[in-house]
């Protein structure tokens, strides 16, 4: 009977119980679960879809091979620009990233909502201007940019608008324009701090030096196009758009039926010292090295196409075309000249 527990001692006891198993669990959740829970911060949600990413990776892949090409010939140099790194961040992580001195390009791109952002880095911007300038080295860039260097610097950004709109043209048609140069990111807050952006950050090398150059995309940048930022859209729509691909090769052929190209006829060459031509007076008579049975030679954009015999229809000139020059002959009577 002594083993009989009463009724107070068998609520002190549950009691006792409850407590111990709560405080089993907090250590428990303690040491295991919550070393595996991640605090999530609400201003810092992903709002750009991997679909929408995928698309900016085609994209600028593009971009990256226009751009060296681009580069390469208006700084007569060999270049190349890669993607260093494609990725999602607030726009103060971005801002708050850049060094200083810095050149940054506000640039609108419609249809894209509010503005775009090019940050070129000092080095970058550095090799630019020295190779404007004829050098080929980076030089300075601890320094503050001059007015004479943002001319050039904005001079090639300019250039590079129809660049960024031949890579967007297959998902989207932009029309980017330079809107201002910044050289402190304080006076380039194009949206909230808060708000997501994609910074895509290319490496551009020229020779031995190489230098950054990235691009901020707002999120509420592309709202108005983001249906269409979809690679899955974009191949389908492309498949079953039969109708519209043949009404818009029927427009371009009649269009390159209808563009008029210029057509020359040559006499055959007539020598000349400096010396006659200097004394040419008015009703003078030039001897021609051509005979009245040879044809004349029509180029069409310097190169030579077709012969042909003169003669008149009504009141004007005109030209029979007598021969077509294959591309052999062409060549032969090009470099004959």
């Amino acid at each position: 009977m002594s083993e009989i527990l009463s009724q107070a001692e068998i609520d002190e006891l549950l009691g006792s119980l409850m407590a111990g198993d709560s405080e089993a669990a907090e250590d428990d959740s303690d040491g295991s679960e919550l070393k595996n829970v991640k605090s999530y911060d609400f201003r810092t949600a992903n709002r750009f879809p991997k679909e929408q990413m995928r698309t900016f990776h085609v994209v600028f892949d593009t971009y990256a091979q226009l751009l060296s090409s681009s580069l390469s010939s208006v700084l007569r140099v060999s270049c190349e620009v890669e993607i260093l790194s494609l990725e999602e961040c607030s726009y103060a992580e971005f801002n708050n990233s850049l060094p200083v001195p810095v050149i940054l390009s506000i640039m609108s791109a419609p249809p894209l909502h509010g503005s775009l952002i090019i940050q070129m880095s000092p080095e970058y911007a550095y090799m630019v201007i020295s190779r404007l300038f004829g050098g080929a080295g980076a030089g300075e860039n601890s320094k503050q940019f001059t007015e004479i260097e943002l001319a050039l610097v904005e001079r090639v950004l300019r250039q590079q608008c129809s660049v960024f709109d031949e890579a967007w043209d297959k998902v989207i048609g932009l029309s980017m324009q330079i809107d201002r140069i910044e050289t402190s990111p304080q006076f380039a807050q194009v949206t909230a701090p808060n708000e997501p952006v994609v910074v895509v950050i290319l490496n551009v090398t020229m020779g031995e030096e190489s230098g950054l150059m990235s691009i901020c995309i707002p999120h509420t940048a592309i709202e108005p196009v983001a249906q269409q930022l979809n690679t899955k859209m974009w191949f389908s729509s492309g498949l079953r758009d039969d109708g519209k691909h043949e009404e818009r090769r029927a427009s371009l052929t009649e269009n390159l039926m209808n563009t008029l190209i210029p057509l020359t006829a040559y006499f055959e060459q007539t020598p000349a010292t400096v010396a006659d031509i200097v004394n040419l007076q008015v009703g003078d008579v030039i001897k021609l090295n051509h005979t009245l049975d040879s044809p004349l030679t029509i180029k069409v954009q310097h190169i030579p196409k077709f012969r042909a015999t003169v003669g008149t229809l009504g009141q004007k000139y005109a030209l029979e075309v007598v021969d077509i020059l294959n591309e052999e002959e062409a060549q032969n009577e090009s470099f004959a000249r």
